[in-house]
């Protein structure tokens, strides 16, 4: 696999997506974090990918001491630019690649979410779970929130691709390609609206649910829970999306 997630987060990207997910979204979504995991003020939580800042500037309004961390300048320069009245003592943006050891630890919570494995080699993810692990203090907790491979045949089986309208008018498709056997999912977007038009193309490995713990537990970390999404609802591979989106926590127990 190329590295292609280097290049893949620019302009287009977060003008695409930070329509896709509006503030609303996003804050509903923080909600979810925050009451999923029974946070409180004056925890320190680490957003690991953190993109845009979409989940850390909700969550630092909440009362979180955020550090988000990503390895786009462009995702960076926008976070901070709409950090708003938020200061650095509750929200601090970081330039990383997390398959290296972060250079802060203690945190009671680390997230991974929005299907932010795969990009690499299984390799890359093990370390970036390692890291998360060494990231968090004894006790505490990674959540990895993410697509998976289940979920992924079900969508496909009824259909390989999607198109919206955006806020702007853009029209945006997204036509994904999945080899079943290498398990790596070939994304192919496209889009076309006022004033812009353009394509990207990118590919994840997907995991299975099964996949994904025991990547969690080879990290050093115990599985605390698996569930649907940003909620406390156990996860059940039932409906016709197999159980949509899943979140894994983790505890550090040493």
């Amino acid at each position: 696999m190329s590295a292609w997630w280097k290049s893949f987060f620019d302009e287009d990207y977060l003008r695409l997506m930070s329509q896709a997910h509006s503030e609303e979204v996003n804050t509903g979504q923080a909600s979810d974090v925050w009451s999923m995991l029974d946070l409180a003020p004056g925890c320190r939580l680490l957003d690991a990918p953190c993109g845009w800042g979409r989940l850390s500037r909700p969550l630092a309004a909440m009362g979180a001491t955020v550090v988000g961390v990503d390895q786009s300048e462009t995702l960076l320069e926008a976070a901070e630019a709409q950090r708003g009245e938020l200061p650095e003592s509750r929200l601090r943006y970081l330039k990383h690649d997390l398959r290296e050891p972060l250079p802060e630890s203690g945190f009671d919570v680390a997230c991974n979410i929005f299907t932010s494995l795969g990009y690499g080699t299984e390799e890359d993810d093990a370390a970036i779970l390692r890291n998360l692990r060494g990231a968090v203090r004894p006790g505490g907790r990674v959540v990895v929130e993410t697509n998976h491979r289940d979920m992924l045949c079900a969508y496909l089986a009824r259909g390989a691709s999607s198109c919206r309208r955006l806020p702007d008018g853009t029209l945006f498709t997204d036509e994904p390609e999945f080899d079943a056997i290498s398990g790596i999912v070939r994304l192919h977007w496209y889009w076309s609206g006022p004033g812009w038009s353009g394509e990207k193309h990118a590919e994840w490995r997907c995991y299975t649910p099964t996949q994904l713990v025991a990547q969690l537990e080879r990290a050093g970390l115990r599985l605390a829970g698996a569930y649907q999404g940003l909620s406390k609802t156990p996860y059940k591979a039932e409906g016709p999306q197999a159980g949509g989106r899943l979140a894994l926590v983790g505890v550090r127990d040493d």
